[in-house]
């Protein structure tokens, strides 16, 4: 079986969920209000789909383009030590 993986719009829901999460986006107060809330429980719940996402990745390999698929692995790696980040920052502060 072959699939094709938009790298592309995988990085950008990366990066909006990132922005989301650190209020980066336009939203409503009251929305803003329920993300700081609920701010670790929506990090646990990005590291456990980014881990998932790293799980599938690792099982992909890329026959014409190994570096673009290790820089994806790389960037959804990045993603899950930053989110974890925060959620050990709420721990120190909490």
């Amino acid at each position: 079986m072959k699939v094709e993986l938009d790298l592309e719009r995988l990085e950008d829901m990366l990066d909006m969920w990132r922005k989301s999460v650190d209020l980066q986006v336009p939203m409503m107060d009251d929305f803003k209000i329920r993300m700081m809330q609920n701010r670790r429980q929506i990090l646990e719940n990005l590291v456990q789909t980014a881990t998932g996402w790293n799980l599938m990745l690792n099982c992909m390999h890329a026959p014409d383009d190994t570096a673009l698929l290790h820089e994806m692995k790389s960037k959804v790696s990045s993603f899950v030590t930053w989110a974890a980040g925060e959620i050990d920052a709420l721990d120190a502060i909490g």
